[in-house]
């Protein structure tokens, strides 16, 4: 068992997210490797100390689909705002912290899909699932670019795991864009007090 994650054990999830949030108990971090304070996020996103980083807004959304929400942290690097997420999971008895980058983890949704791009080429939208070593992104609808035998940039469209045509992916993308945004709340001592006793 790791050390200060444990005292959430006897804890339902939103009182263990409610108490990390609130720097009562440690989470641990898989990016950093060790259990760090809310106050620590620095350590989760750089190993360089002089880098300033704190959550400003957050979500509470079931990415999994399995009955457990997430907390999902907007955080701000060196006051660039929205430079990032820290996803805080809960799993028997323990939370865990997953750093994600903007452009993996883009325009999240109520129903926990979000959208990710690695150039104009390479983007879409998917879910995500978590272990305790580290997370997948389950690629639903994307399009990848690649070269053929002639050199010739080509492009491959996928739409709910099929191939499909550059139409079809448009339409599907629009049809995410069309969907019900998460809310997000400023990270303040009352909304998180409020909003994680509320939550189921």
């Amino acid at each position: 068992m790791l050390g200060g994650c444990k005292n959430t054990s006897d804890k339902s999830p939103m009182s263990a997210y409610r108490s990390v949030l609130q720097s009562k108990t440690t989470f641990f971090s898989i990016d950093a490797n060790k259990e760090l304070n809310i106050t620590q996020l620095n350590e989760a996103v750089s190993a360089d100390s002089s880098v300033k980083v704190e959550a400003t807004k957050f979500a509470i959304v079931d990415l999994e689909n399995d009955n457990v929400p997430e907390v999902i942290l907007c955080l701000s690097v060196n006051d660039n705002d929205g430079s990032g997420f820290e996803i805080l999971r809960y799993d028997n008895g323990m939370v865990y912290g997953y750093t994600l980058s903007y452009r993996s983890f883009m325009d999240l949704k109520a129903d926990g899909t979000f959208s990710f791009s690695g150039g104009v080429a390479d983007h879409g939208f998917g879910t995500i699932e978590f272990t305790n070593k580290g997370y997948t992104v389950n690629k639903i609808t994307y399009c990848e670019a690649s070269y053929d035998s002639g050199n010739n940039l080509i492009f491959s469209y996928i739409v709910n795991h099929k191939t499909s045509t550059e139409e079809d992916f448009l339409a599907a993308i629009n049809m995410q864009d069309e969907k019900p945004d998460t809310i997000w709340y400023d990270f303040t001592d009352n909304n998180i007090e409020t909003l994680l006793t509320q939550a189921k």
